[in-house]
């Protein structure tokens, strides 16, 4: 078992039973919620990248077939992608940058 310390203004100390007890119930919460937090995640990233491409959808533009498929992937994600798949899809580069290609424009 690993000791967990807390802070009582200002001074470090070995947590108690029961405050132990709360930190590892506030983890496993937060743990359980991961797959939630991934999904509006990529909703979210999803949501702008296709505000990024809206006035391409206006009336007056021709888009390219290529701006038409990435769009359409977009509004497919995340129905194409299962819950295995979204570490995938938010991995990032050194940068920041995310790496998987479906987040790529044409």
């Amino acid at each position: 078992m690993v000791d967990r310390y807390v802070d009582d203004n200002g001074v470090r100390r070995l947590a108690t039973a029961d405050e132990l007890a709360e930190i590892n119930a506030r983890e496993t919460a937060w743990n359980n919620t991961k797959l939630t937090r991934q999904l509006a995640e990529i909703r979210s990233i999803r949501n702008q990248k296709l505000s990024e491409t809206d006035y391409l959808a206006m009336s007056d533009n021709v888009m390219s077939d290529e701006m038409k498929a990435f769009r359409k992937t977009m509004r497919d994600i995340p129905q194409d992608y299962s819950e295995s798949d979204y570490d995938d899809l938010l991995a990032r580069n050194e940068q920041g940058q995310l790496t998987h290609s479906v987040w790529s424009k044409p």
